[in-house]
């Protein structure tokens, strides 16, 4: 990569994470090229030379906090492989516990996770863009391998059902964190839910 090249891609990852922390403190009606330069410390008219339009800006914040979601699930899929492909099975404790380091890490990411939850409720008229932040993302797709791969190992159903509804649990507790910063450990909320799938499967069994 040229010298050139290299300073493009500085300045639009600066442009990204600084208009990533406007959303997170402002909210998206907040963002405009002008806030992005001063939040950046950059010369006027430096946002609109990478991002001409608020919807091209909007791609580039997008872009930005897709990739690097990608970028933890896949690190995350590689540790929670790691732990799966042991050679015992896990417990429902070990599986919460796995599960809540996951939803501590992804809240740490406050200013992105605040920003893709205020993306995700102004981007209804922009479906390309909101799908790269929800259930239609690559990440989704990586997180239901891995999710359905841990349920087996501690021989929970791993049903399609199933492994929606985890996600989404662990998607919502990761929201509180967040944006309603209640400080309750996830992993007793995870340990009720799964202790709740395995009765459940318990009784179906005995039924059948």
């Amino acid at each position: 990569m040229s010298t050139q090249a290299t300073g493009s891609y500085e300045r639009r990852e600066l442009i990204a994470n600084s208009a990533i922390r406007v959303i997170a403190r402002d909210g998206v009606r907040a963002l405009t090229h002008r806030v992005v330069d001063i939040e950046a410390g950059i010369p006027k008219g430096a946002t609109s030379h990478h991002a001409r339009t608020r919807l091209a800006l909007l791609e580039l914040i997008v872009n930005t906090l897709a990739e690097r979601a990608i970028t933890d699930a896949k690190k995350a899929a590689s540790i929670l492989n790691a732990t799966a492909q042991g050679e015992h099975k896990l417990s429902i404790a070990d599986l919460a516990r796995v599960i809540t380091e996951l939803v501590e890490t992804l809240s740490d990411r406050r200013d992105d996770m605040k920003a893709r939850y205020a993306l995700v409720l102004e981007l209804g008229n922009e479906p390309l863009l909101r799908r790269k932040l929800t259930t239609q993302s690559e990440v989704h797709a990586i997180a239901r391998e891995v999710t359905a791969m841990l349920l087996d190992r501690a021989d929970l159903p791993c049903s399609n059902e199933r492994v929606e509804e985890l996600i989404a649990l662990t998607d919502a507790l990761v929201f509180q964190r967040t944006i309603i910063q209640e400080n309750t450990s996830p992993e007793s909320i995870l340990a009720a839910y799964l202790r709740g799938v395995a009765s459940l499967a318990g009784d179906l069994t005995r039924e059948s």
